[in-house]
């Protein structure tokens, strides 16, 4: 009896072989209630390559999983027990949903007083007796400012939608977005990023103004974190259908890694920690996910993003 201990879909494959012998019920129900016993692994399952040291992302029954593996004596002769985890760490859409709601009621409500405080400090800076009390006024003015660029920043989170893309539709090459991204970087921060030549050409099944916003967070986040002295960022196209964003050195505190694509997570007093989630839901819309593949401070930090295998989908609700 095969010890098929977790819920999470599981192969099992005789060593040397690429054959599936045996599969638990997830994997079954995962694989459009049909038997996968007798098919190759990769004809089951999307396996994306060159991910990292130590993950493997895999792509099924339009979920994405982190791919485990170990050795197996079953019917005498060596096996491997394939796992496909699911991820920890990343909130599904109820959770983003409640968030969305919570984010839309307090917009509606903090941005009206806001409005008026606004209005009430240009009526005294109208004021040509202010005299002294003016740079107390430019600090009012400076920290409405700023609380109207975040609020700015929460309402673009909040519009996201959370319903799938017909991948079918969208068409969008990634290099030359890239290089639009790179370029409205200083020339002191250009300089250090290097967008490494590929043998992948096909276009990526994505819009070109949401995989710009993907990839835009994703460089931004490297540019942020990279080293002050020097910006050593690497951009590539690692297989197919991902995309590598890297940076040396500053790798991430592990209290920070373990929530990294929730809301409001960020060692940054005046960041509000958003952008990996507004990454994250955008790839998700279009069946992708957005995976740290590597945090070492002596090799670098890598963010990985991944859209599945082409093939036709269909547009449904994320929930």
């Amino acid at each position: 009896m095969i010890p098929f201990n977790s819920t999470d879909p599981t192969f099992i494959i005789k060593m040397g072989s690429k054959k599936i012998c045996e599969a638990n019920e997830t994997a079954i129900a995962g694989h459009a209630n049909q038997n996968p016993v007798g098919k190759e692994l990769m004809d089951v399952v999307h396996i994306v390559p060159n991910a990292g040291p130590n993950i493997t992302p895999v792509y099924f029954d339009e979920g994405w999983f982190i791919l485990k593996q170990e050795t197996l004596l079953w019917e005498g002769s060596q096996h491997l027990k394939v796992r496909l985890e699911r991820r920890k760490g990343v909130p599904d859409f109820e959770v983003m949903q409640s968030l969305k709601n919570m984010i839309g009621f307090l917009l509606h409500r903090v941005r009206s007083p806001l409005t008026g405080i606004q209005g009430y400090a240009e009526l005294i800076e109208d004021n040509s007796d202010i005299g002294e009390s003016q740079k107390y006024l430019d600090k009012i003015t400076e920290g409405v400012d700023e609380l109207f660029n975040l609020l700015d920043d929460l309402d673009d989170l909040e519009k996201i939608p959370l319903k799938r893309i017909d991948l079918n539709n969208f068409s969008a090459e990634p290099s030359k977005i890239i290089n639009d991204i790179i370029s409205d970087y200083p020339a002191k921060v250009q300089k250090n990023i290097t967008l490494q030549e590929t043998n992948y050409s096909a276009p990526l099944q994505c819009n070109s103004g949401d995989i710009r916003r993907i990839l835009s967070f994703l460089i931004d986040n490297a540019v942020e974190y990279a080293p002050a002295d020097k910006h050593e960022i690497t951009i590539s196209r690692s297989s197919k259908n991902s995309i590598k964003i890297s940076h040396t050195g500053n790798s991430i505190p592990e209290s920070i890694s373990k929530q990294l694509f929730y809301p409001f997570v960020t060692t940054k007093a005046r960041k509000l920690g958003i952008g990996l989630t507004m990454a994250l839901l955008y790839a998700k819309r279009y069946y992708g996910s957005i995976f740290l593949t590597d945090n070492n401070p002596f090799r670098e930090t890598s963010f990985l993003f991944c859209l599945p295998p082409s093939k036709d989908y269909q547009s449904s609700s994320l929930l």
